[in-house]
């Protein structure tokens, strides 16, 4: 790929409709996630589609959004019914709350005609749950579970019904790699998706984005900042 913008992202996601997005905090994956979905929505053929965003660790980003659309205030208020924001108002409490959402999800009825579902942050709780365990084996079920009964059914479904999913993560430093990584990113390498890693040089307002699949290499070294506008290609 030779240019980037949200269109080429789009794009991809026709093809493959699971998009990871990680990266450091401050690193704009929640303004990603916002804006690759409030670009779907109101392009040309999906003003009928709708959004279900999981504030699964993180509040949703309703301000953003208005600043997004600043000069469109009737899109902003568009996109406000037709994305629909789970928990209502506070993100999840803990793991536990979490993971009885994701096992429902699987087979609840969602919003007529819900082409995108976010979730921000899903491994947040995860991490912390199995920073608690006792030993190597507790923490591996508990990883292998979340995957088999929460994420792998989700996939499928959403796979089954051509809805995008969005999944954030948290990184953590591999010094083996010598750079950051989706939380247990082993976990997710099982997953056939669009992976975007944003990270911010030392001292530099510009960021960086690298998009790859499970097999290969896209585009790295896409350079970006961001803008009230939102995610902008430098």
């Amino acid at each position: 790929m030779d240019t980037f913008d949200i269109a080429s992202l789009l794009n991809l996601l026709k093809e493959c409709r699971i998009v990871s997005i990680s990266g450091e905090s401050g690193t704009g994956k929640t303004t990603l996630a916002l804006q690759l979905v409030a670009s779907a929505l109101t392009q040309k053929g999906g003003s009928e589609n709708q959004a279900l965003w999981v504030q699964a660790s993180e509040q949703f980003p309703k301000k953003r959004l208005q600043v997004l659309f600043k000069n469109s205030h009737d899109s902003y208020k568009a996109l406000l019914k037709r994305i629909f924001v789970h928990p209502g108002t506070n993100p999840f409490l803990d793991y536990q709350t979490q993971s009885i959402f994701f096992a429902n999800l699987i087979s609840v009825i969602l919003p007529f005609n819900t082409k995108y579902i976010v979730i921000d942050n899903i491994s947040h709780y995860l991490r912390f749950a199995a920073s608690c365990c006792s030993d190597v084996k507790q923490k591996m079920a508990l990883l292998d579970a979340f995957f088999s009964s929460q994420l792998f059914p989700l996939i499928m479904r959403c796979l089954r019904e051509e809805i995008v999913l969005v999944l954030i993560h948290e990184v953590s430093f591999d010094p083996a790699l010598g750079k950051n990584q989706p939380f247990f990113n082993k976990l997710y390498s099982r997953i056939n998706s669009v992976n975007v890693s944003l990270s911010k040089p030392f001292g530099s307002k510009v960021k960086l984005m690298e998009l790859a699949s499970r097999d290969e290499l896209i585009s790295k070294g896409v350079r970006y900042m961001i803008k009230n506008k939102g995610i902008s290609i430098i």
